[in-house]
This record gives C-alpha cells, structure tokens and sequence, in this order.
C-alpha cells in the first residue's frame, strides 16, 4: 500500500508489526488522518529517528525520584569544550550591528579552541574539533577572513580539527532536504563545536514569524543532543527605531530570546553585554580590543571597570548587588566579583560612603 503521493505508509512493514491495525483498526484512512500521518512519517525520517506507535515506547515503572534522591544524585562535572566558556552542549548566540565583528570573533574563537588555545585567557587548552558553517560570505571572502587566523595559529593549529562550510544560499531548515544535509555534515565531521549562522540565513520564511523559528530551533535542538555538540551561533540584532538605541537581542522571532542558555552582543566598541540572563556560570569577558596578535584581544579593562561599578553604585545612590551591578554594566556577576575582588580596599571605602545595609 502506498500513499496518494507514492510514499510506502510509515509502519506498514515487517519492521513495525501491529502499528496499522493497533492505532487504526485496520480501516482505511481518511484524507486528514492520511495527510497528517504522512507528515510525521516524513519529519520522523528526516532526523532518520523512526516515528514509533505509543504502544512501542518503553515505559518506566514506579514513581520519580523525590527531592531528596534528587539531589543526592551525583553532580556532574563541566564537561568544557572551552573552560569557563563553553561547556558541551551550550546554546549561545552572539549579537551584533553589521561590522561590529561578531563574525571574526566567532571564526576566531573558532581558530582558537581547534588549536588548542583558549580564546580569552590565552593559556593551552585541549584542542577541540569544530565545524564552522558560513551562511552569509562568499569562499573568497570567508578565505580572505580566515587566512589570517590561520597565520596567527601558527603551529599550535593541528590538521583537520577545523572544517569550513561556505553555503551562501543559506539552509531552510524548515524543510527535511536541509536538516538532512545539515545532519550529514555534523554527522561527517563530528564536531564538538558547531559554528553557525546568521540565524537570518537559516530559513525561507521570513525571520519574524515564530512558527518558522521553533521548527529552526527544533532541528537545532534535535541535532545538538544527536551529536554532542555546542552550538555558537551568529545573529544580527535589529535596528534602532525611533531614534533610540540599537536592541542587543537576535532579530527576528522572539524565541530566539528564550532559547539560548546564554546570549551576548558585540558593541563597536567591543564590550560584551549580555542580553539574557544567563542559565549558569560563565566568564566572558565584559570589554575586548581590536588589534594585538589576533583581531580580538581581552582589554586590560580591570580599573575601567571598576570606575564603571564605581560610577554604576554612585548614580544608583545607594547599596547593589553584584547582580543588580553586572545587569546595569551589561556583563557577568561573577566579572564584577573579580573586579571588585581585586579592588577590595576602594571596595570597601565605597560602601562606607554609599551607607546603607549592603546585600
């Protein structure tokens, strides 16, 4: 029995007995039931994840673990792609205006993590294999880019932990084709990070429209829990309107605000702000430089940012926390912990002046 379209109906074989004849009686289908089986077959097959019948899905029995098991449960340690950075499995979108650099920056940190040097602090680090999917330049413009990445990796750079994908058409990801090619290629390279975007480049439809997006999110999801892998991911972020400022979150669906684990944007300036609150600990840097030994560099920006809490606290009036602090700078807690940890004394003398009970 085949389908109006030619497509073999999903579980009508030896590989899945019962399915038919268990959820449909055996009777025929209408036009609706056979339309929307037939979707699902299709979806299903296109993440080569078999759709199976709920009388086929295994069961666990007895009740949940309470709280306390729960938490007795052993902790997992970070499994760090990029320590203190990126963790396996992470979500983290970059924002950014056209020409701000988000772009080198990924491709740098890219260059970096795959020869074994991290990208922030410089010290050695395991090198990691990584996947880079340019949906946006030509090959002779990510080429240009690149080739002076490689120049600075110099030796540390281990053949074969970077591969490059230049897709200027971009992906639609809505549709089975592109998730399927996109899985064969995470799936060929085995990435543990995988590099991509702009989200704009990764769907048809247009980038505002949330149904689109949460089918976008769903492969993406499905393919980094698949595979193992991060997921750092280029977006631009919309342009201001009425003359205010330039909003740091993605442009397009607003999912794309609550989807990543962490989200930070790249001012011209090259501060790092962050843009959601972030689900876990991280140590991004709060302000980078242009120039150096890579395109971007760590500022030396200790005492600036301690002028900036200085500044921050003086204008609030009164007593902050390190929370309140780092939402107001745009950049982590545990930044500010460390700056205010290496001015303890002018620390000290602020809160003195402010007054107050300090959290």
């Amino acid at each position: 029995m085949t389908t109006r379209n030619g497509t073999a109906p999903p579980h009508a074989d030896e590989d899945h007995p019962g399915y038919w004849d268990d959820e449909y009686g055996g009777r025929d289908l209408t036009d609706e039931e056979l339309d929307a089986l037939v979707a699902d077959y299709e979806r299903s097959t296109s993440f080569a994840r078999p759709l199976v019948a709920p009388s086929e899905i295994a069961h666990e029995d007895g009740p949940d673990p309470d709280l306390d098991e729960f938490l007795s449960e052993a902790e997992p340690d970070y499994d760090w792609l990029i320590p203190n950075v990126v963790e396996r499995g992470d979500r983290t979108i970059v924002t950014g205006g056209e020409g701000a650099g988000k772009s080198t920056l990924l491709r740098q940190i890219g260059v970096q993590a795959a020869s074994g040097i991290h990208p922030f602090t410089l010290d050695p680090m395991d090198p990691i294999d990584v996947l880079l999917v340019d949906l946006e330049n030509s090959r002779r413009q990510t080429k240009r880019q690149m080739r002076p990445l490689r120049v600075a990796a110099g030796d540390a750079y281990p053949q074969a932990r970077l591969r490059v994908i230049v897709r200027t058409s971009g992906l639609n990801l809505t549709e089975p084709t592109d998730m399927v090619w996109l899985g064969q290629r995470i799936e060929a390279n085995a990435p543990d990070l995988v590099i991509i975007g702009p989200i704009y480049k990764m769907a048809t439809a247009d980038p505002t429209e949330e149904a689109p997006a949460r089918t976008v999110i769903a492969c993406l999801d499905h393919l980094r829990e698949l595979y193992g892998c991060a997921l750092l991911i280029e977006a631009h972020s919309p342009h201001a309107s009425n003359g205010g400022a330039r909003p740091m979150r993605p442009y397009g669906a607003s999912i794309w605000m609550r989807w990543p684990e962490f989200g930070l944007h790249i001012t011209d300036t090259g501060q790092l702000k962050h843009w959601r609150g972030d689900r876990d600990e991280r140590q991004w840097p709060s302000v980078l430089q242009r120039g150096g030994s890579w395109p971007w560099t760590v500022a030396p920006d200790a005492d600036q940012t301690f002028a900036q809490v200085v500044g921050c606290v003086t204008d609030h009036g009164g007593p902050m926390s390190y929370g309140d602090i780092a939402k107001a700078l745009g950049c982590s807690k545990t930044w500010v912990a460390k700056v205010v940890k290496t001015n303890q004394k002018q620390w000290d003398d602020l809160r003195d002046r402010v007054g107050g009970v300090w959290p």
